[in-house]
Parts: C-alpha cells; structure tokens; sequence
C-alpha cells in the first residue's frame, strides 16, 4: 500500500513550517539534540538579521496565541560563546517576550556560520509578505555565505543568482536587481519598503554616491519630486561636471518648473462608445481633429 506524503503547508508565519520541516526531515538531529528549555535571556537575535521584528497586528495575534497556547514550535538556535545565537524563530522570541516567558523551546544544532547563514535564509525567504530591504538584504548574505563555501570546497562556477533564484523561486535577474537594491543608503530603502520610492526608481539610484543619494532624500523629504528624468539630470551632471549638494537642490528646482508634457489616451472601451467598429483608426483620427478644429474656431469667433 502506497505510503501516504505528508502535506507541508507555508503559511504567512512560514518560519514556524520551516521548523517543523527541519524537525520532520532530520529526525536524527532531533534525538541527538533534543528539544531543551532555554533561558530566554540566552538567546541572543542572528548577527545582522535582515528580516523586521515589528508590532503590528500580527505580532499581536502570536502574542496572544503563546499567552494561550503558549510556543507549539521550537525555535532553532545554535550555540555560540555567550548563549545560543537564534537561527529561525525571531518572531516567536520576541512575541515570547512580550508575554513575558521566561523560557522557551528550542531545537539546538551546532553549525558553521554559513550553514547558519543559509539555514537563517531560507527559513524566512518563503514568507507571503516581504520587504524589498529584507529579500535585498537575506539574497546577498545567503550568496555571500555560498561563495565562502564554495571557497571552502574548491568549488568554481558564476551561477550562483540561478542557483539561489531557484531555491527562492526567482529568476537569476531578478536575484540580481534585488542584490542591487543593497547599493541604497538605509533612508531610500525605508522609502522603497513603503512605497513612497518605486523600487525602479530606487535601483536607477542606487549605484550613485552615497553623498548625492543623501542629499537626494533631503530634497524628497522635503517635498521635491523624484522622477527618472530627475535622475537621468543627476547622473549626466555627475558624469560631466560633478555634482554637489547645491546643484542637487538646484536640478530638482529646474525639473518643477519645467512645463509637464501633456498627453491625452482613449481606450478602445471610450472610442467604441462614438465610433461604429468598422471605422479605421486612420478614419477615427480624421474625425476627431475635425471636432477639435470646429471647436477652436468656435473659441476664436466668440473670444
């Protein structure tokens, strides 16, 4: 009789999955290891973890739910001089500690630093909702992590965005323009996590200067507009003459009194409305600058 295949379901709390995968998948480990209580206050947040602990309305929730239930899956960790250093369980910790827990569940596996790199990563990559910082920041420590281990191996080869795309279900590209986005300072990457600079516009910034990526932002901040013609302005100037924080503020001025070109679309939707469908465009066009014609000469005739 054919074994049954368990269901893994990835949900929006995808790092509690991850460990029950890990759990279910290396079984061995788990009964060397073992599950152990640890002292909350040994447990110590992943070195330059790329992914937000925030309280919103889901940290919310899980609070709730450990006061109830309190944590139904351990957390991993791996120990480390002082304690233990968390893997995958971020959220859980800092839920627990709202709660005010004094001692948590944890699964402890002795590893490498890129072992714990790419474990940390891929616990958290799968996730419903992600900013663009922390898929930025998780791709190019996970590539880092995999290039000193193929270092470590002997290993050559320049596919390493294919390969990480397909672990996170990317396109090579798209790893890379995520990998790009690390080029902004910290304050344009906030704007782009919440959408207050598109990520295009975001990764046409990010390989210039640090110093007029900065003095850019203190013109947004204040209100001036940020468009790719803005940018393409700031890039000829700084490849020709240089740029400075006055002929920053000085570009963003000249583009806002720039008159706007104007450009008026009709849908097929609006067109098929006045026009029988056997009508050309050719024929629709025609029509159309007639009316327009007739009505400035009417404006003309009564001015």
């Amino acid at each position: 009789m054919p074994k049954t295949k368990k269901e893994i379901r990835l949900d929006i709390d995808h790092d509690n999955t991850f460990d029950e995968m890990l759990l279910d998948q290396q079984a061995e480990k788990k009964r060397n290891s073992g599950i152990v209580s640890i002292p909350i206050e040994k447990l110590h947040s992943f070195i330059n973890h790329p992914f937000k602990v925030e309280d919103n309305e889901k940290m919310d929730e899980l609070v709730e739910s450990i006061i109830e239930n309190g944590v139904l899956s351990p957390i991993v960790v791996r120990p480390i001089d002082d304690g233990y250093e968390i893997i995958s369980g971020h959220r859980r910790t800092h839920a627990a500690l709202r709660a005010k827990l004094t001692q948590l569940p944890c699964v402890v596996r002795p590893m490498s630093d890129e072992e714990a790199t790419i474990l940390m990563v891929d616990a958290n990559i799968q996730r419903e909702f992600q900013y663009p910082s922390e898929r930025a920041r998780s791709l190019k420590m996970k590539m880092d992590a995999l290039s000193r281990l193929r270092a470590q191996k002997g290993v050559l080869g320049d596919k390493a965005r294919e390969l990480i795309g397909k672990d996170s279900n990317m396109s090579g590209r798209t790893v890379q323009r995520y990998l790009n986005l690390n080029g902004l300072i910290p304050e344009l990457l906030d704007m782009v996590d919440y959408k207050n600079l598109q990520m295009g516009l975001g990764l046409e910034i990010a390989s210039m200067r640090p110093k007029v990526q900065q003095w850019i932002y203190e013109n947004v901040a204040v209100g001036a507009v940020l468009n790719s013609d803005v940018i393409s302005e700031l890039k000829r100037v700084e490849e020709t003459e240089g740029l400075d924080e006055d002929v920053v503020t000085m570009i963003f001025g000249d583009q806002e009194h720039k008159p706007r070109g104007r450009k008026v679309t009709l849908s097929e939707r609006t067109l098929n409305r006045y026009f029988p469908q056997n009508y050309t465009m050719d024929e629709i066009s025609n029509i159309i600058f007639d009316l327009l014609d007739e009505w400035k000469n009417t404006l003309e005739e009564n001015a």
